[in-house]
């Protein structure tokens, strides 16, 4: 497996915009393959090149306000790329393809969804692996599947998804019951704390300010009281130590609250805060899941709430 960058894109536009230095970040995956790249932009055209070592998770993530502190003009942001071609005031996104082939996985697939009466799928995947879609399209209709693909909007390409957005994937698939059941739990676990921690994001993309405002006036309206917080990396160990705390709401990232870590009290969403909100006034939580806007906050998108 070889995850190739697309470096030619980075080489054209250091010659369109003359830079004096760049400002680079990846996910951890790619931090041998983006270090190595920094030397070639060194070697090459004699610029500035400074790897972030910090964590890096999507677009959401990125370096922009780092960019000035660091005595740069321009940051590039690996491996997540979008319908938008940059993000902030100084960020170029830069794909990174996978070269791992999806022929072996199609040919077990296929004999098990015609034996589970299957004629009609869709697909979906993320940024590292879009340009295998149409093969695979391909390979599923010469087997005689109706095969379906997401529609591009604003921000995610044709049947992209990103960790926090899967719109693209509403009009194609089923609702995944099991995350929506436990996204659910938490919502009515969190109705009887007293005292929320409210979590405002510190990476780029994250910080909320005025949504996180917005909850604790909400709650406080409704008996509960909340307690502000600021982190960059919202863990398990990290809120262990807010034992007076019952409940917790992050601003961050819808991820942190349904996939991916196991936390010992309630850790909601945004989506998860409205729909717990609803139920202190005596709505229903409606389909609080399908909220594609979140990530298109953080790229400018959609204006903040102040």
């Amino acid at each position: 497996m070889t995850i190739r960058i697309d470096e030619e894109k980075v080489f054209r536009l250091i010659e369109e915009r003359h830079p004096r230095g760049i400002v680079v970040n990846a996910p951890g995956g790619l931090q041998a393959q983006t270090r190595a790249l920094t030397e070639k932009i060194r070697e090459k055209y004699g610029v500035s090149c400074l790897l972030v070592g910090d964590s890096c998770f999507g677009i959401c993530d990125t370096v922009d306000e780092e960019v000035e502190k660091l005595d740069a003009d321009m940051a590039l942001h690996i491996g997540h790329n979008a319908a938008v071609s940059m993000v902030g005031d100084y960020t170029y996104l830069i794909d990174a393809t996978d070269d791992v082939s999806f022929d072996g996985v199609i040919e077990k697939a296929i004999p098990q969804l015609r034996s589970m009466k299957y004629e009609r799928i869709g697909l979906v995947t993320f940024s590292q692996h879009l340009h295998e879609l149409k093969p695979a399209r391909m390979k599923f209709e010469a087997a005689g599947f109706q095969v379906f693909l997401g529609k591009r909007n604003n921000l995610l390409l044709e049947s992209q998804v990103f960790g926090c957005d899967f719109s693209t994937a509403y009009p194609i698939r089923n609702e995944v019951e099991a995350r929506r059941k436990r996204a659910i739990l938490s919502v009515y676990k969190a109705m009887d704390a007293k005292v929320f921690g409210v979590i405002t994001g510190l990476k780029e993309g994250q910080k909320m300010l005025g949504r996180t405002n917005w909850i604790v006036k909400r709650l406080e309206m409704h008996g509960r009281r909340g307690v502000q917080l600021a982190m960059r990396d919202i863990t398990p160990e990290r809120l262990a130590p807010l034992r007076d705390v019952d409940a917790f709401i992050q601003t961050a990232c819808p991820r942190i609250s349904i996939d991916g870590f196991t936390f010992d009290r309630p850790v909601l969403s945004i989506p998860q805060a409205d729909a717990l909100v609803s139920l202190l006034e005596g709505r229903e939580i409606g389909e609080f899941l399908q909220r594609p806007k979140w990530i298109e906050l953080t790229v400018g998108l959609i204006p903040r709430r102040k």
